[in-house]
């Protein structure tokens, strides 16, 4: 069964929805924004004003079996702006055998187009960390979500860091934006020495985009990408402006630096 948001939680999520935002800055001198995830804890983050976009968590969904459990955000946010990106985050039980039948792979979809459609925003993405043999099913979703989506509506996805620089299976990913997380990795010690040197994903289309944490050290950040940043704990301004800083000085040094800081 889906269950919905409920309706106090879906006000402070998207409280001020109506207005319209206009940037007037010049958009080519400008870095691509950060971009705060708010998963599921209670999250304050009206400290950001204009320094950040927000995606929030809005639903959650695991795979079990040949069946599903579904559910909205438990937890209250608080938002000065609307968020720009509403995340769905899937994952599979591995207490069982998943049987990816289609009547489960539709049931999929309608959950995750229920709940990244429970406000409207510009980008929808999919969390959904699969094995080697469950590449198609996350391919399936990704295509029955696209498919759904509201016209104009961008689709972007998560991916480990390994995807972005030894698979070709990405290029058949129906998505806007992949987005290769910099943090919890294994085995990329080699990827983080290159990036330090100057060096980037193999795959190009792992290039708008990345994820780094608040509790992983951050090596260099290629320019020109959207930074989705994670937090194992809820936010402060503190944590926001440590990694704001550490994220600057890599930019300084690639040549954004006068342009980043307001």
């Amino acid at each position: 069964m889906l269950k919905p948001l409920p309706t106090a939680l879906r006000y402070l999520v998207f409280a001020g929805s109506l207005f319209l935002l206009t940037d007037c800055a010049p958009r080519e001198r400008l870095p691509p924004p950060f971009v705060l995830w708010a998963w599921e804890r209670p999250e304050d983050l009206r400290f950001l004003g204009d320094q950040a976009e927000v995606a929030v968590q809005t639903g959650f969904v695991e795979l079990a079996g040949d069946s599903l459990e579904a559910r909205g955000r438990r937890f209250p946010l608080r938002v000065s702006r609307p968020p720009t990106t509403t995340l769905v985050h899937v994952q599979i039980d591995r207490a069982q055998t998943l049987v990816w039948t289609p009547r489960l792979r539709a049931r999929t979809a309608q959950a995750v187009l229920h709940y990244a459609n429970a406000a409207p925003t510009k980008r929808v993405q999919i969390d959904f960390e699969v094995r080697a043999s469950e590449r198609q099913v996350l391919l399936d979703l990704l295509s029955d979500v696209r498919r759904g989506l509201p016209r104009g509506t961008l689709l972007s996805m998560t991916a480990l860091a390994s995807w972005c620089d030894t698979e070709i299976w990405l290029d058949a990913a129906p998505v806007d934006e992949i987005t290769p997380m910099l943090f919890r990795m294994q085995g990329g010690q080699a990827l983080v020495r290159r990036l330090a040197k100057g060096g980037d994903f193999r795959n190009p289309r792992c290039r708008t985009a990345l994820a780094i944490s608040t509790d992983t050290p951050i090596v260099r950040v290629p320019p020109g990408r959207r930074i989705y940043l994670f937090n194992p704990h809820s936010w402060t301004s503190k944590d926001f402006e440590k990694t704001r800083r550490e994220v600057g000085a890599w930019r300084a040094r690639d040549g954004f630096g006068r342009f980043w800081r307001r």
